[in-house]
């Protein structure tokens, strides 16, 4: 018996499981419910950003606090407008509108930078970067 090779990554192949990847994201800011997003962050993902209080930084955990305490946000518009792929490696550019809920108010406009990398599980967001319009 011949062993069988590996399967061929493909761009095609790859996007979509990244897309796969940042509807996990998508669907947990949707929703309010940061146990939606979880298992495409990386444990050790990182966060940095602008918003009106000044700069926040750090480990992911504040993130999944915030996103559980804004709550839901259903009028809320995704959309990737990039998605660069290097290897095991990616860069998706999200540009976000009509955020709302308990934290955010009303009709926030975002835009989000995710860092993300191939791992046995599949890919996953290891840094998210954003920008909080006013």
């Amino acid at each position: 018996m011949t062993p069988q090779a590996a399967p061929i990554q493909t761009y095609v192949s790859e996007y979509d499981a990244i897309l796969r990847t940042m509807q996990g994201y998508l669907d947990g800011v949707r929703e309010g419910r940061s146990e939606l997003m979880r298992p495409v962050f990386h444990p050790a993902a990182t966060f940095f950003g602008h918003y009106p209080g000044g700069v926040m930084d750090g480990p992911i955990q504040p993130l999944f606090d915030w996103v559980d305490q804004n709550g839901p946000a259903p009028d809320v518009e995704f959309r990737v407008a990039t998605v660069e792929i290097l290897g095991k490696i990616a860069s998706v550019r999200v540009e976000v509108e009509r955020l709302s809920g308990t934290l955010a108010g009303a009709g926030v406009s975002m835009s989000d930078i995710f860092n993300l990398m191939l791992t046995d599980e599949g890919w996953r967001i290891v840094q998210k970067v954003f920008h909080w319009h006013m």
